[in-house]
């Protein structure tokens, strides 16, 4: 318009739009949690120290199906698949072209790696560009935002997984590529030890973690990380995947802040809509958290700030 005037009719389209993004975002809030995993097999494969998976698997509503071989035939039909890889074999071993291909078609995928390494990051499904390292620790911390921390197995905190003879045996300093969330760190938060992320249509969660040893029949089972080690796969096993954060959505700057406003800060009523308001008229799109569980590419940084 000219000499910057407003058309009343343009004012009142603006304000309907303005309305309808609104309620999105406000609705699409309810994403942010982690989805629980229709009932149904998890097989499992492999034993280091002879930890059994039954009773973390029957707790978190599924069935166990112990296998024989990772055959197209064993793998079929399964919710998900825990492996347990040992030491004396590359993880490429067990982690088959069969087994990528379950997972990509839906299957949770569960890896505890006894040996990490330099073939780990090659050997996972989607091949995430992450250095592994062996190195034994005795401490573990939690991600805050780790959707694991609470579910029918119980709610795990930063001494949970402490005191282990080994708690991890392994980390990667990397940075998480986008769509990698990290889950659990050494008390030096630069090394993380656990991750999970979307491959294709199904979820992998991987641990550089000997957890076998602390279940129960485990070798180590009355150690004081076992009832720690039991919660984490219990709610591992309940959960739907990895949780989209801000962080992990691609977020920097000044969207990042706003994006944790928004979507993670617990903000209600006014002070919640005001941030919306400001997000859309910054950005003209919505944060991950409203747009169908996918986050958004996030834009360029805008030319100016508000």
């Amino acid at each position: 318009m000219p000499n910057g005037g407003t058309n009343s009719n343009d004012g009142v389209t603006m304000k309907t739009q303005m309305a309808t993004l609104t309620l999105a975002v406000l609705g699409g809030l309810g994403m942010l949690s982690t989805s629980t995993a229709h009932a149904g097999q998890i097989g499992t494969y492999g034993s280091c120290w002879n930890g059994k998976k039954t009773t973390a698997i029957t707790a978190a509503g599924h069935t166990e199906k112990p296998l024989a071989d990772l055959s197209p035939a064993s793998l079929s039909g399964l919710a998900g698949l825990i492996i347990e890889h040992c030491f004396g074999s590359p993880l490429s071993d067990v982690v088959t072209t069969d087994v990528k291909t379950a997972n990509s078609n839906g299957m949770l995928l569960v890896i505890d790696d006894w040996n990490p390494g330099g073939g780990t990051s090659a050997a996972l499904p989607g091949t995430p560009a992450i250095a592994w390292i062996y190195g034994p620790g005795s401490q573990i911390d939690l991600v805050p935002g780790m959707p694991y921390i609470t579910g029918p197995g119980g709610t795990l905190t930063d001494t949970s997984l402490d005191g282990g003879n080994s708690s991890n045996h392994g980390y990667t300093t990397s940075a998480m590529p986008a769509g990698v969330q990290a889950l659990l760190t050494t008390a030096d938060h630069s090394q993380t030890v656990a991750i999970a992320y979307k491959n294709g249509s199904g979820t992998v969660v991987y641990s550089a973690m000997p957890l076998d040893a602390y279940l129960p029949n485990g070798s180590f089972s009355g150690n004081p990380i076992a009832p720690g080690v039991q919660t984490y796969m219990t709610n591992i096993l309940a959960g739907g995947g990895p949780t989209t954060t801000c962080a992990s959505s691609g977020y920097t700057g000044t969207q990042l802040n706003w994006c944790v406003k928004i979507c993670e800060s617990g903000l209600t009523g006014k002070a919640l809509d005001d941030w919306i308001h400001r997000w859309i008229r910054q950005f003209r799109q919505l944060p991950y958290c409203a747009v169908g569980g996918n986050p958004p590419p996030p834009p360029p940084p805008p030319g100016g700030g508000e």
